[in-house]
């Protein structure tokens, strides 16, 4: 084996999201998954926008779908007018499961039927997972050195043992290239702007 190369704990160690929301999960996965395509931000963990979640015990923190109050726009009979902010880091699954929530919230008001909302795994925090296995396994680290090196992250080590270390690498490739024609789209919406600019600049 080649000699093994410094790696960082907050570039592998996702054990910090385990309790936090889902929807911060997926905004971390989206940060680590564009950061391997170069957008050279800092590890999502060393974000101030993870420090500030996690000293607030992740209240308020990566939304989602969030009404932000009635719109003055004219509607017509049976309808509301309703502004919105969207989180674009969460994925489809998230957004429509958010929405479904905040027309679950509208059934008191008698305007529609019931219908319960359901909800979903956190896969997001298993592709980081794999991402730190990816990471580990670029920089000479296999299952059993990298529980040996680093005893005191022996319980997120052990987590990854559930993981297929040889499927991994492609997992996290297909992921990356899909999400390298989603910024191709963001980039023809923010008008040819460069997408590391449009969605970190003020990150």
């Amino acid at each position: 084996m080649s000699k093994k190369q410094e790696l960082a704990s907050e570039e592998w160690d996702f054990s910090a999201l385990e309790k936090a929301p889902r929807t911060m999960i997926h905004r971390a996965l989206l940060w680590e998954v564009d950061r391997e395509l170069g957008s050279g931000r800092e590890p999502f963990l060393k974000s101030s926008e993870y420090r500030r979640a996690s000293n607030s015990g992740f209240k308020g923190s990566a939304s989602g779908v969030v009404e932000l109050g009635k719109s003055s726009e004219r509607t017509m009979p049976f309808e509301d007018g309703y502004n919105f902010r969207i989180d674009w880091s969460q994925p489809r699954e998230e957004l429509m499961e958010q929405f479904g929530e905040w027309l679950d919230g509208q059934e008191r008001t008698g305007k529609m039927m019931e219908k319960p909302a359901l909800g979903k795994p956190r896969q997001a925090l298993t592709m980081l997972r794999k991402m730190s296995i990816v990471r580990l396994k670029d920089k000479g680290y296999s299952l059993r050195t990298a529980g040996e090196i680093f005893p005191q992250k022996k319980r997120f080590v052990e987590s990854l043992q559930k993981i297929n270390w040889t499927t991994a690498s492609r997992e996290v490739e297909r992921a990356m290239s899909r999400r390298r024609n989603n910024l191709k789209s963001i980039e023809r919406d923010l008008g040819g702007r460069n997408w590391k600019a449009g969605l970190y600049g003020k990150a």
